[in-house]
């Protein structure tokens, strides 16, 4: 190949020319942004964004990449390595590279990316990404997401890094293949050429911008745009104290092991202008849905770290610079093949997000929010022959997050986006349901009473009924069916999860396992019902503001008994009661249960891995708890920390037992007290028979 000599520049680039050449390269991500979106076929992209334009150094690290789904970043750092591996020097201008394997690129089997190397002067010198999520790579159930999986094998078919261009040639033999074993080859490969496609494109942008400023400027600028980011990101760690910090956090069920939870435990190392993540005592990997490969756990660490140390910055790669990881082999956070992967979000978004907020919540209380929901929940609705192509499936793909917990200064945000993991929006629009499925909408609207009680409340989730006009499949792959995220400072839990199938006005079983159902069949007019989950509230809810709860009320937020029972606020439409509501506080105030502190040398955790608080006989009568039920512990100022009771009456009658690191969780130490409550505050539809809304 020609080389020519493009060395135009003359020293180090100016910052104005490292603020110009970062700016071409995030119009370049934007524009293809735009491609992406006019040329997929998929609404899964359309709709709900769940894809990424990115552009890389030559070693994968992410420059600049689209808002949707930055998490992503870390995909094209391993997909990169894997390509290099897989090819090591037979990589040539004119190849793309596609894969989708968890272990070569994070996420699970629908997650896919695709690779364009960009060579200048003979070099190679950047990567461009595109990743797409497929609405359906094969599996057991349409969509491939099934919370009944034991194995990767069910979930759908594997690709590791494989060449599918060469010279500039599609390899047609490689689409053929893949293709064939998906249930919906038009839409994939529509998504398919829309990788490809998007990055040629984007790839001619680039060698403009660099036949305009030279090889070694742009590298250069590529460099220090890094590099700039690891400093403000190291700044800002530095002003952190030092020390180490403690939190675990729980996910109520992995999809085989109920009722046994999946424990994730974190030590954060604050170290001058360095984190460590230490993921030591977590859970080994399962064989349910609930794994977390190491590079989702990246992911998960840098959203939290990002989000906090970072507002308002753009996302790049330099920033995870500044942190480091350490996980456990064969774990749920860096778990192996060949365990299923498909549930990683519940373990990204649940517990990993609750260990790191949970973390910095001991060193920035004021900044950082409720702990989020835990899953995306995860839901597929399917069957042959839709409204556009009878010989192929239909499949509707969603996965509704609950709403966002509150923070200091704001309520927590409702169930429209994942705002945390970039601009996402989690639902359909009902116009585009219908059109495209056999679906009719018959409610949808907030979940009253969902979002977590606090003096900032957390953001309310959804109620939503689907009634599908023809026989199909149901499967969902969620979680905070049990467990509620906890809120902060003082702030209570979020509602929970229910998401399933109603049958003649009665909610039929569709698995033995809490928000884990594959292969569900559906019949006409069968009713597919959401209550998805509130965040978790922040501070005392009997501080909040007696005017904000009544605003509350009229938003559809709270109902008149929601107001009575959580934030102790009595009124009717027009007015509020305040002499009856500063009575009926007192009282609330008077109820809660203050333990005192016996400290113990060592925290205590059962083979399960849970987390025992040994209480004394009149703390068990105050709480009505026995051996084995879940207690929260109070920080009112930080995260909250959960734990499994075990009667001791050899403890004082209202003492609990704690050990150093329960004691650095929730603000307290040996002698001192703490706040103890049952983080159960609402009914589930399978107890009270809540679908009066849909008829």
């Amino acid at each position: 190949m020609e080389v020519k000599d493009q060395n135009k520049e003359v020293g180090e680039p100016s910052p104005i020319t490292i603020e110009v050449v970062g700016a071409d390269l995030h119009y370049v991500v934007r524009e293809m942004r735009s491609t992406f979106l006019r040329m997929a076929y998929s609404p899964i992209l359309t709709e709900t964004h769940d894809f990424f334009c990115g552009i890389t150094n030559s070693i994968g690290e992410i420059v600049a990449i689209n808002v949707d789904v930055p998490f992503h970043m870390f995909a094209c750092v391993d997909a990169v390595s894997a390509v290099r591996r897989a090819y090591d020097d037979d990589i040539q201008p004119g190849d793309q590279f596609w894969l989708n394997d968890p272990w070569e690129a994070g996420a699970h089997l629908n997650d896919t990316t695709l690779l364009t190397p960009l060579f200048i002067d003979g070099e190679l010198r950047l990567w461009i990404a595109a990743g797409a999520h497929y609405g359906d790579v094969g599996g057991t159930v349409p969509g491939s997401a099934s919370g009944e999986c034991t194995e990767i094998f069910h979930e759908g078919i594997r690709v590791p890094a494989v060449r599918v261009r060469r010279d500039g040639e599609l390899n047609e033999e490689f689409l053929r293949i893949l293709l064939a074993n998906l249930r919906q080859p038009f839409e994939a490969k529509g998504v398919f050429l829309a990788q490809s496609n998007t990055t040629l494109i984007a790839k001619e942008s680039i060698e403009k911008l660099y036949d305009r400023y030279g090889s070694n400027t742009v590298d250069r600028c590529v460099h220090l745009i890094l590099e700039n980011t690891e400093k403000q990101a190291r700044a800002t760690i530095k002003a952190l104290p030092d020390g180490e910090y403690y939190f675990e956090d729980y996910l109520e069920n992995g999809g085989v092991n109920w009722p046994q939870p999946v424990a994730v435990r974190c030590k954060m190392t604050v170290d001058g202008d360095s984190l460590n993540f230490d993921f030591a005592g977590t859970s080994p990997q399962i064989d349910g849905v609930a794994n977390c490969a190491l590079t989702n756990t990246w992911a998960a660490v840098f959203d939290v770290v990002d989000t906090y140390l970072s507002p308002g910055g753009v996302s790049n790669f330099g920033a995870a610079r500044a942190f480091t990881i350490d996980a456990p082999e064969a774990s749920v956070v860096n778990s192996k093949f060949p365990v299923p992967i498909n549930g990683y979000a519940t373990v990204m978004f649940g517990p990993i997000h609750g260990c790191i907020q949970g973390c910095l919540s001991q060193v920035m209380p004021d900044e950082v929010s409720g702990l989020t929901t835990s899953s995306a929940n995860q839901t597929n609705i399917g069957g042959m022959g839709g409204k556009y192509r009878q010989d192929e499936y239909w499949i509707v793909y969603e996965f509704p997050c609950g709403g966002w917990g509150a923070t200091q200064e704001n309520d927590g945000s409702l169930n429209c986006y994942q705002w945390h993991i970039g601009d996402i929006p989690v639902i359909w629009p009902l116009e585009r349901l219908e059109s495209m499925n056999p679906i009719v909408s018959l409610a949808n609207d907030i979940y009253p009473d969902s979002g977590g009680p606090g003096l900032k409340r957390g953001g309310n989730g959804i109620r939503r009924a689907w009634k599908v006009t023809q026989e199909s499949t149901f499967a969902v792959l969620g979680t905070d069916a049990v467990l509620p995220r906890p809120g902060l400072c003082g702030g209570w839990a979020g509602s929970l999860n229910w998401i399933g199938v109603v049958r003649d006005g009665k909610p039929i079983v569709t698995s033995e396992l809490p928000l884990k159902a594959g292969g569900v069949r559906l019949i006409p007019d069968d009713v597919i019902l959401y209550l998805v989950a509130g965040g978790g509230g922040y501070g005392d809810p009997l501080l909040r503001d007696p005017a904000s709860v009544l605003a509350d009320f009229r938003n559809g937020y709270v109902s008149v008994d929601g107001a009575r029972t959580d934030y102790g606020v009595i009124f009717d439409e027009h007015r509020i009661d305040v002499e009856a509501t500063n009575t009926l506080r007192e009282e609330m105030n008077g109820l809660k249960v203050i333990a005192d502190i016996a400290g113990t040398d060592d925290d205590d955790y059962d083979i399960e891995l849970r987390r025992i608080v040994p209480v004394g006989l009149g703390l068990s009568h105050a709480l009505d708890v026995s051996d084995g039920d879940v207690l929260e512990l109070v920080n009112y100022r930080g995260a909250h920390l959960r734990g499994w009771a075990q009667v001791d009456e050899s403890l004082p009658d209202n003492a609990l037992a704690l050990g150093p690191r329960g004691q650095g969780i929730v603000g307290t130490q040996a002698d001192g007290v703490v706040e103890v409550r049952t983080p159960w505050t609402y009914s589930m539809l399978t107890q009270e028979g809540d679908t009066h809304f849909v008829t």
